[in-house]
């Protein structure tokens, strides 16, 4: 998974708009086009975007977010799952584990 990728994945969990996100780091323009993988980040402007993920979403893994950029093995079906789960289970939507328990 790319940066980009990674970022937008982590976006629309949280319910954050690309400006929200870009908001102080970089441009709204810039960020979209690292989520489309135009243009690359460097560290320092992607550790930024970690503290504000970090302060803005609950229980945001950042070990997992890395992992998910340096371990290509991890975008598979299994990947997609654990994140639908978390996220349902970051929002305490019953509801929705319900469904991907059925799904399941």
């Amino acid at each position: 998974m790319t940066i980009g990728e990674a970022l937008k994945s982590v976006r629309l969990h949280a319910g954050i708009s690309q400006t929200e996100m870009a908001a102080g780091i970089v441009s709204e323009s810039f960020y979209s086009k690292v989520e489309r993988g135009v243009h690359a980040i460097d560290a320092e402007t992607l550790i930024e975007f970690c503290r504000f993920i970090i302060s803005s979403v609950h229980h945001f893994d950042v070990t997992g977010f890395f992992a998910q950029i340096n371990n290509q093995s991890s975008t598979g079906p299994f990947f997609e799952l654990t994140s639908e789960i978390t996220f349902a289970q970051n929002r305490r939507d019953i509801k929705a584990l319900d469904k991907i328990k059925q799904r399941i």
